[in-house]
């Protein structure tokens, strides 16, 4: 049987204040085409569907049209929530949903027996798991860890998938050797471990995780991240990819690499303003999204337009000079018609990372009380 590992599918996602819908509609084009071209039998994506627990309505509308589009071509789902997603609204219970659809998101590892033209398959999903909410799932003394809720989950399915000639496990997860990227947001709220050691899923005949952006393996061809399908920052400068896995009917796996042509590459150039501007060598990056960090001594007036000029694309501007490190330099749009762009660039410049959905929810409600407040004035 053939397998096609995704996720992180981020759906609804920006890059900087540009929307990727565009880009992540085309992405599935792509995978359709390989579900159809390479008779796909089992679609995983493990976790991380949407950007958003409460994602826009035109990202819905993407990942309903995606679910069709894959059941129509003969093949059968698996996805899990991750820790972007709302569990308990990607859960989509079995008595709703025929055999072929496997998505869930409650806390718990979940067994499933699906059934392909070569024999049956064993499914262990495991959506995001936060130690806190599932630290009922912990069976270890001392405060429950992401390692300690997973190890629980598993135990609860063990004894199935024992019995089983072939396993999939489906995890949204930080196993400890995988490189992270700048746009992954940390899994747990507050400190501690958010990292798993990869022996837990060891009985498996295949582990298909998501979370960490960068496609990579972890141990060996069996452990293994999708990466995004597209580039959610800067820092995701490597090619993009989808995981086809054959599964002979006792387990054994062997793993296709499938390049994927959508979105738009990403790049940091760094040089001075006239460098940039006209320098041959960066030729090849005018169709990038481009992040420049200029090296001249001042600002330079009108920087950003002028850039544009060349890389059409151009989303960041820094200045090395600053003593504090880099300094975001907006647009004049951003300012008049996204304040949430403006407030979430901020934090990031000043915090070093991204708000976690908890600090979103605040500072989008510290927005929408400055606007009410200017209004009443």
């Amino acid at each position: 049987m053939l397998i096609l590992h995704t996720s992180d599918w981020h759906l609804g996602r920006s890059f900087k204040s540009t929307s990727l819908l565009g880009d992540q509609k085309a992405f599935i084009n792509e995978l359709i085409e390989v579900v159809k071209g390479r008779r796909v039998d089992l679609v995983v994506i493990a976790g991380d569907i949407f950007d958003r627990g409460l994602p826009p309505a035109e990202a819905v509308v993407i990942w309903n049209d995606a679910l069709a589009r894959i059941i129509e071509t003969g093949a059968q789902v698996v996805a899990i929530a991750g820790n972007h997603d709302q569990g308990e609204r990607i859960e989509m219970k079995p008595a709703l949903t025929n055999p072929a659809v496997v998505v869930r998101g409650t806390r718990e590892a979940s067994l499933a027996t699906m059934e392909f033209d070569d024999g049956p398959l064993t499914v262990v999903t495991v959506p995001f798991l936060d130690p806190f909410m599932a630290r009922d799932l912990s069976q270890g003394e001392g405060a429950a860890t992401h390692q300690s809720v997973i190890e629980g989950a598993l135990a609860v399915v063990a004894d199935e998938v024992a019995k089983s000639d072939r396993s999939l496990v489906v995890a949204h997860t930080f196993v400890t050797g995988g490189q992270e990227s700048e746009s992954e947001r940390s899994l747990l709220q507050v400190g501690g471990s958010d990292q798993v050691g990869a022996q837990v899923f060891d009985g498996y005949s295949y582990a298909a995780l998501g979370h960490l952006h960068r496609p990579q393996e972890v141990n060996g061809p069996t452990v293994a991240y999708s990466g995004t399908p597209l580039p959610y920052s800067f820092s995701e400068n490597h090619a993009k990819s989808m995981r086809l896995v054959t599964m002979s009917v006792i387990g054994e796996v062997t793993v296709e690499t499938v390049p994927i042509k959508a979105g738009r590459p990403v790049v940091t150039i760094k040089g001075s303003f006239e460098e940039l501007l006209k320098g041959d060598e960066y030729t090849e990056y005018e169709s990038h999204f481009v992040r420049a960090h200029l090296t001249d001594p001042t600002t330079q007036p009108g920087a950003r337009d002028k850039l544009r000029e060349r890389f059409a694309h151009i989303l960041e501007l820094n200045y090395l000079f600053f003593d504090d490190g880099l300094t975001t330099i907006l647009d004049s749009e951003d300012f008049e018609n996204k304040p949430d762009v403006v407030v979430r660039t901020f934090w990031e410049d000043v915090t070093g990372e991204p708000a976690s959905h908890l600090e979103e929810d605040l500072l989008d409600a510290a927005i929408r009380a400055g606007f009410n407040d200017g209004g009443s004035a």
